[in-house]
């Protein structure tokens, strides 16, 4: 079993549908994967995305496919068109100013010529003049001679200093990666361990990766054997024997066991509705062993034996026992024609129990009661039936009759709540919640459209508040394409610029062209007209000149080589600037393959992403989103319709079942002030749960509707048996008046034994443990407060009115 996995609800056809075809269409693309990599350095933060995308890819029984948007060809080739405009301009203006100097260098590849140009820029400086753009360039060449010196070469990047550098340069880049369905717990385990030994790398998970793994021992084994104690204890407190405390726990057992059986043998592995059964198969076996376990122990402390005391006990509670199985058969049923798959199966198991109670009621417990009685009888009378005054005075009257009176209409207020009610299961919350600054497709609502209605419905959907962000693969695109295409194609007049090297200069040609770029560079650092940055420059290439030649001169070889690291790459600075004189707007077909697929299905139907508003609720979000465009799909929308039909099933099943209740109290009572004593206080539960759920923001999902639906069946059989305690039944219920423990027993035993499920470390297990503890409690303060008042106003009401004396 799995009680964090979705209970299956049978979807509307139209619903289904549309999620079907969104997931043929786009597979995978609610259950992606997020890694958020950061660095200070944005070489370093790419590279590895791009390492982490590469790990991933290799498990392909984990993941269809692992990529980092904003690398690859389409982005080497627009890198430029994704920067302002502004900048754009400012980078072809540079490249134009420049133009001459690219060409005097290209001319003359070699050290002679960057002599002369270095000669070219001191005289500009002793006119007052300090280009911009040289310093750069200047500190490059430093870094290029450097490099050499160290035995390492490094080519000077022209592209980056005429800003033409065609690569995404950012602190902080993405890793989509899309698991295999149905294998996101083990996908995100990889995940994790790929990304162990990474700085700056942060998950954002969808919720089917945060599935926890399930620890047997803390989530299951100790809060059942919990469960098992405090249940003994409270059956022996309430019998007052030990030995028919057990008998009533393997009565228990073997009904568990026999549902046990049945759940296995239905074949589908219980989810986060159907491994709930284990509570409403053992409610029936409380109320009814724990009726019986008292009757016989009334008939033991009369001194009949134990058989005598049986089949006395059988004889006069074996009506109620049915009755009582039948009641709880009869809230099964109403969930059985129902359309919820999940409750279906439930519903069976539930009603296999109620047979398996029956039989073992009249079977296993008497057996038991037999076997390990004692030869002498029990003393009596109990010390609860003295503590509730079974035989004692009436003192206390009034104060519960205030106490039921408060309850009482604490119930009608709480009807006020009863249209805020919320139906719907446990929502696994996303970690962290989705971001809108980040291409996050988390609670987004998907809505497939053809490409020509792409433009309309983005105006309609930014107009709804709940909406927050809306992506299209439109948006991936370059944004004033056209304004920068423009700057571009000032480009064209530029001529070209190749360098062409010629053969090694004499030793004592490179001496004096190194002698006078030295000189020059001393000119450049000491003019005037030098700016703070051309200075440092300067010097800092002064001084990697003189390292390069001391403490010998290098060779021509050596020379040849350091030349065309310093020049090749004029080259391509001219090849770049060509093409992008005559570039084309980028279009949607152009984006890269994994990127496209993501929101451009094979068709070509487009998928837009509509993420919700920061403080929207989900089902708020999926609700506005249905209305404006009712072709939506997505996990919000899914768990909305689900919800709904949680909704419109759980009134039709709970009406059916207490319709049925009350027609099989009455039946069984023969007394119509005996059903209403049965359902009034089913009436007052609905009413206070609603108050309860709505205050604490709680949605009602399928094991808590369950819940509920034992703990009705609960409250209105005990208050059956206090109808009997006060004379409200016919003739035809003959059955012997029991204590109020036989009535306490029951919602008190069954709290006791959903309370430990709260230390479990599983959500779903947890919250069904803590109200199904909340929900018995409450049923026992209804028995104890409300049924006995309730008969008493009714005594009242049906009294004659006093007649008048009239005097003489």
């Amino acid at each position: 079993m799995n009680p964090d996995q979705r209970p299956r609800i049978a979807l509307d056809q139209g619903t289904a549908n549309l999620q079907a075809q969104l997931e043929a269409k786009f597979p995978g693309v609610e259950q992606t994967f997020f890694a958020v990599v950061s660095s200070s350095d944005a070489e370093t933060s790419r590279q590895q995305a791009q390492a982490l995308a590469a790990m991933l890819e290799q498990h392909k029984d984990l993941f269809v496919s692992a990529f980092v948007p904003g690398t690859g060809p389409f982005y080497d080739a627009n890198a430029l068109l994704y920067r302002d405009t502004d900048t754009v301009r400012a980078h072809v203006d540079a490249l134009l100013q420049l133009e001459p100097l690219y060409h005097a260098m290209a001319a003359a590849p070699d050290m002679g010529g960057f002599a002369a140009l270095v000669t070219e820029i001191g005289k500009a400086v002793e006119q007052g003049r300090s280009p911009p753009g040289l310093a750069s360039m200047l500190l490059a060449a430093s870094a290029t001679i450097e490099a050499e010196i160290k035995g390492t070469p490094r080519p000077l990047d022209w592209l980056a200093l005429a800003g033409l550098d065609m690569q995404v340069q950012a602190s902080r880049w993405y890793v989509l990666a899309t698991p295999v369905p149905g294998f996101e717990p083990e996908a995100a385990a990889v995940a994790r361990q790929a990304s162990a030994g990474m700085q700056g790398v942060s998950w954002l998970w969808p919720r089917r990766a945060l599935a926890s793994s399930p620890s047997e021992l803390r989530d299951f084994v100790v809060p059942v054997l919990l469960s098992i104690l405090l249940t003994l204890v409270l059956l022996f407190a309430a019998l007052g024997s030990l030995r028919q405390a057990l008998a009533v726990l393997l009565t228990g057992a073997v009904t568990l066991s026999v549902a046990g059986a049945s759940a296995t043998a239905l074949g589908p592995p219980l989810d986060g509705a159907t491994w709930s059964f284990a509570l409403a198969v053992l409610a029936p076996v409380i109320v009814a062993g724990g009726v019986l376990a008292v009757a016989f122990g009334q008939g033991r402390s009369h001194g009949l034996a134990p058989l005598q005391a049986v089949m006395l006990a059988a004889h006069r509670q074996g009506s109620f026992v049915s009755a009582v199985v039948l009641l709880f058969a009869v809230f099964w049923v109403s969930w059985l024609l129902r359309h919820v798959p999940s409750l279906n199966q439930f519903a069976v198991i539930a009603l296999v129990g109620c047979l398996a109670a029956l039989i073992s009621s009249l079977t296993v417990l008497p057996a038991a009661l037999m076997l390990t009685a004692p030869r002498q009888a029990e003393e009596a009378p109990h010390w609860l039936d003295e503590a509730m005054g079974e035989n004692g005075a009436t003192a206390g009257r009034g104060a519960l009759d205030v106490a039921a009176m408060v309850l009482l209409a604490a119930a009608v207020f709480s009807a006020v709540f009863l249209p805020a009610m919320r139906f719907g299961e446990r929502q696994l919350a996303s970690s962290p919640p989705p971001l809108l600054e980040m291409p996050d497709a988390r609670g987004a609502v998907h809505i497939l459209t053809p490409e020509a209605g792409v433009k309309d419905l983005v105006g309609r959907l930014s107009a709804l508040p709940e909406v927050g962000a809306i992506r299209t693969a439109q948006q991936f695109l370059p944004p004033d394409v056209g304004a920068k295409i423009g700057e571009l194609r000032r480009l064209a007049p530029l001529t070209a610029f190749q360098p062409v090297f010629g053969p090694p200069a004499d030793d004592a040609t490179l001496q004096q062209d190194f002698d006078d770029l030295q000189a020059q560079l001393s000119n450049v650092a000491n003019g005037p007209a030098s700016t703070p940055q051309l200075r440092d420059a300067a010097l800092r290439l002064r001084r990697a000149i003189e390292l390069f030649i001391a403490p010998e001169p290098p060779d021509a070889q050596r020379v040849a080589a350091l030349e065309k690291s310093l020049f090749s790459g004029l080259g391509v600075v001219s090849a770049l600037a060509q093409r992008l004189a005559v570039m084309e707007p980028p279009g949607v077909t152009d984006l890269a393959p994994q990127l496209l697929r993501r929101f451009v299905a094979q068709d070509g139907t487009w998928r837009v992403e509509v993420m919700p508003r920061s403080g929207v609720g989900e089902l708020s979000f999926a609700a506005a989103l249905r209305r404006a465009a009712p072709q939506a799909a997505g996990e919000p929308i899914v768990s909305l319709v689900r919800n709904e039909m949680i909704h419109h099933e759980a009134i039709l099943a709970l009406a059916t079942a207490l319709l049925a209740a009350a027609a099989l109290a009455l039946a069984a009572l023969r007394s119509l002030r005996g059903m209403v004593l049965s359902m009034a206080p089913a009436a007052a539960l609905i009413t206070l749960t609603a108050s309860v759920t709505v205050m604490l923001d709680i949605s009602l999902n399928t094991a808590m509707l369950a819940g509920i639906s034992a703990a009705m069946a609960v409250l209105i059989a005990c208050s059956m048996l206090v109808a009997v305690r006060l004379r409200g039944s016919g003739r035809s219920m003959r059955a012997q008046v029991l204590p109020l423990r036989a009535v306490l027993l029951p919602p008190i035993t069954l709290a006791g034994a959903a309370a430990p499920l709260v230390i479990s470390s599983r959500p779903a297990v947890a919250e069904l443990g803590a109200s199904l503890a909340m929900l018995f409690l409450i049923v026992a303060l209804l028995i104890v407060l409300l049924v006995p008042a309730l008969a008493r106003w009714l005594d009242l009401l049906a009294e004659p009115p006093p007649q008048p004396v009239h005097r003489k």
